[in-house]
């Protein structure tokens, strides 16, 4: 009785966002619910099928694609907003079905496993992000590995080129490694398993305590990130049966194209070392504008600024803008890049001619901001 009544309350309060606050409805319902009932989520799962998503990049466009692919197989519940502390997970909770496929911040992954006992966990990546918050990469590794080896019954599956995906998945009773041939980590240095230096043997790693991407349970051809997470979307959907699907590797990539004055704005969400990293090689052409904020979902520490190589953008046109903009003016300064300082975004775009196409690379709120005005 108390547990329906805190439903029904929560879903009021959900309604009334919707209809007098004009907001989305998927936190409010979900915060409400686990203040009177803790217990909810672990209540809620049961009997039916949970799939987690979580990573540093990608897991809202990873997590839209899975669904799709359940979908096929019975009735889903998602949070569509991409709320995925735990009060969102406790939203998409709300909703009967078969299947709930879940975003899950890396920090809340732990406590979800734990209550909501999923069927399966995807694991996409971990590197430097909201520093003030998630601080080392390590501390999120050791937490997921813990809530892995917790759950014997779930199968984690995730990307074992990333050393610190693959001491979760070492951890688990059962798991699925996936390589796509082994790349680069710019955290990768130290082996978060025993702490001796990693042996890197160009774009793969192995340790003298057991740690590789060397043996792989599938194997794929090496690709951006956006195809390794469409890659990893069809995989995760045919170990739960599902066909896999077509997926638009530009969507998951956060990217858009916008329209200003003639000007054509490529926008790219640009959020830590790893998303900036996969962008900055992605530029074809000569303009380019940054962004750079550094509000609470941004992060506020802007440090790892200096962990990006930014030689791509040598000779090209650059102007910046943004909350931050003088960090990242001074910071390509320092690499011999010159850049032009703007005080917005609408003052940045109007410096190119008509018929320009412009590659903007926006932090999280600015990206947003632009995509939804």
């Amino acid at each position: 009785m108390r547990l329906k009544l805190s439903i029904l309350i929560a879903k009021l309060a959900g309604t009334l966002s919707i209809r007098l606050l004009r907001k989305s409805g998927e936190t409010i319902p979900g915060r409400i619910l686990l203040a009177l009932y803790p217990r909810a989520i672990s209540i809620l799962s049961q009997n039916r099928k949970i799939i987690c998503i979580s990573g540093t990049n990608g897991k809202t466009s990873t997590t839209k694609a899975i669904v799709e692919i359940i979908s096929k197989l019975g009735s889903v519940t998602t949070s569509p907003s991409g709320s995925n502390l735990d009060r969102g997970v406790a939203t998409a909770l709300l909703t009967k079905s078969e299947y709930a496929v879940l975003e899950v911040d890396e920090l809340h992954l732990p406590r979800v496993i734990s209550e909501a006992k999923p069927v399966a966990v995807l694991l996409l990546n971990l590197t430097r992000d909201q520093l003030h918050r998630m601080h080392e990469v390590k501390r999120v590794a050791d937490k997921w590995a813990t809530a892995a080896k917790s759950a014997p019954e779930t199968i984690f599956i995730g990307d074992a080129d990333d050393p610190f995906v693959a001491l979760a998945l070492n951890s688990a009773a059962k798991s699925l490694r996936v390589s796509f041939g082994g790349r680069k980590h710019l955290d990768g240095a130290v082996c978060p398993s025993c702490g001796v230096y990693l042996n890197w043997s160009g774009n793969n790693y192995k340790c003298s305590c057991g740690l590789t991407n060397s043996n792989p349970d599938e194997l794929f051809e090496a690709g951006t990130a956006a195809y390794r997470n469409a890659t990893l979307a069809n995989f995760i959907g045919k170990v739960l049966g599902g066909e896999a699907i077509a997926i638009n590797e530009q969507a998951l990539e956060r990217s858009v194209d916008r329209e200003y004055n003639g000007v054509t704005a490529n926008l790219r969400l640009t959020k830590n070392p790893a998303s900036w990293t996969e962008a900055l090689n992605s530029i074809s052409g000569n303009e380019v504008i940054l962004i750079v904020n550094s509000r609470e979902v941004d992060g506020i520490d802007t440090s790892w600024l200096w962990d990006i190589a930014f030689t791509q953008l040598s000779g090209k046109r650059v102007i910046v803008c943004g909350e931050r903009a003088l960090d990242i003016a001074y910071r390509l300064h320092v690499e011999g890049i010159e850049v032009e300082l703007t005080s917005n975004f609408d003052e940045a775009i109007s410096k190119f001619a008509k018929g320009s196409r412009v590659h903007v690379l926006a932090a999280y709120t600015a990206f947003h901001e632009l995509v939804n005005a």
